[in-house]
Order: structure tokens, then sequence, then C-alpha cells
């Protein structure tokens, strides 16, 4: 049976701000782990006015054994990963990759 439910995170930015994201899916390469999710808002105006541009993390293990998330070592990375996101999302989700 298919999982319908949504997989909500928060995570805490650099100024101790919590902001809230949905996981739209994660992907392996070159055996990491990369997650990739796209911040929610309370309030309907600004999800209207987000771009909703879809933030990716790589999943890591922190020394004490539990998982985090991490930003990517590079614009390479960044390339190689984003790659695999729009194989796996186009197939759910229309991606418009055109540069404002």
């Amino acid at each position: 049976m298919a999982d319908y439910g949504n997989d909500i995170i928060t995570l805490t930015d650099e100024e101790g701000n919590e902001l809230n994201f949905e996981i739209l899916a994660s992907v392996e390469v070159d055996g990491e782990t990369y997650v990739g999710m796209i911040e929610l808002f309370d309030d309907p105006q600004r999800m209207l006015e987000s771009d909703g541009q879809l933030v990716i993390m790589k999943q890591v293990e922190d020394n004490s054994g539990d998982v985090v998330l991490i930003t990517l070592d590079s614009n390479e990375e960044l390339a190689r990963v984003v790659a695999e996101f729009e194989k796996v999302l186009d197939e759910e989700y229309i991606i418009d990759d055109t540069e404002n």
C-alpha cells in the first residue's frame, strides 16, 4: 500500500530560527544520501509568495551516531545531486528550471 503521509521536519538556521520543511525525496549518489525538501509556511500568503525552491542537504552521521543534515561541499557535488533529483522528481512534479 502506498504511503501518502507528509514527511515534515524542523531545522534551525544560523540565527536560531526554526523552519519547517516537507521532504519530497531522497537520492543516493556516490554512496551518499541526499534529501530534497521545500520550506513550509504557516501563513498561506507566504507560501504563495515563496519561490518553492528545492533545498538539498546531505544526510550524515555525527560523532554520536545521530543522523544530521549538512550543506553540500561544492558546486560540483550540487550539480551531480541536482541531476539525480531532477530524474526522480520529474516523474511526479513539473520542474521549472528557468532562472528569473
